[in-house]
């Protein structure tokens, strides 16, 4: 049985570990966030329409990777992380963000502020299926109106690269219980879960349609820019492994819908 959502980076050789080993210099994860950071700025860009002031929640901000590029861009932003290990990788890369160790998703657990940004990078795909629900639940509740944001990512999209290996590891699995190794999540199955929150899709963005191994057929620069090129594509950006998901509570907003 894999562990669960509280038993990850409980120690620090694994908190740094995952620091170093997944966004490696050059390596395929840096190159993909990059250009999420890019459609992060545009998501805030556009929330700046409407909200001169900016206040921000980075949610199961592990190393602090998301955290500190929000610190750049909005007026405040605080990371709250379960794990007390990858908190403390964090304060060492943010220069004013609030960095806080807390279990936002345990019963009865106080609300700590409203936002008008919440993010949540890496955290739904491996995380149990009934505490997704109980995730979008607890992060709408901290929205601070009907134009703030809650953008959240899929980074194993399973109409993507990562489709061919489905059938291995759905024998790898069988009889294991979940795992956060090889794990998939489509949009849909994803999506389905919003009404339920009081939550509503205005925008889909994709990047990552090739697979890491681009990176050892061409340099990392042309690889990038053929990679922003296809998540700039409406037609390709679907079948992209990372799907960035951008919603708001359910009602009018200024802010308009639409979906790429």
């Amino acid at each position: 049985m894999g562990q669960s959502y509280s038993q990850h980076f409980q120690n620090d050789a694994e908190a740094r570990q995952y620091e170093a080993a997944e966004y490696a210099r050059l390596g395929y994860s840096s190159l993909l966030f990059e250009i999420e950071c890019q459609q992060l700025q545009e998501v805030i860009a556009a929330l700046r329409r409407v909200k001169p002031t900016v206040q921000a929640l980075d949610f199961a901000s592990g190393t602090g990777r998301i955290t500190a590029f929000l610190e750049n861009h909005v007026d405040a932003v605080t990371g709250i992380e379960i794990s007390e290990q990858m908190c403390s990788v964090a304060r060492t890369k943010v220069r004013q963000a609030r960095i806080l160790c807390a279990d936002i998703l345990a019963p009865g657990a106080a609300v700590e502020g409203k936002y008008d940004l919440i993010t949540a990078f890496r955290f739904f795909l491996n995380v149990e299926p009934a505490l997704r629900r109980v995730a979008l639940r607890a992060l709408a509740g901290r929205l601070r109106d009907s134009d703030s944001l809650l953008v959240f990512n899929n980074h194993g999209n399973l109409w993507s690269h990562k489709l061919l290996l489905w059938p291995y590891h759905a024998l790898r699995r069988l009889g294991k219980g979940r795992a956060v190794a090889g794990n998939y999540l489509s949009s849909r199955r994803m999506l389905a879960l919003l009404p339920q929150s009081g939550l509503q899709i205005i925008r889909t963005m994709g990047c990552g349609f090739y697979s890491p191994k681009i990176l050892k057929l061409m340099a990392y620069d042309r690889a990038l820019r053929m990679e922003r090129r296809i998540a700039a594509s409406r037609g390709l950006s679907p079948w992209c492994v990372n799907q960035m998901y951008v919603t708001k509570l359910a009602g009018r907003s200024a802010l308009p819908a639409c979906r790429d």
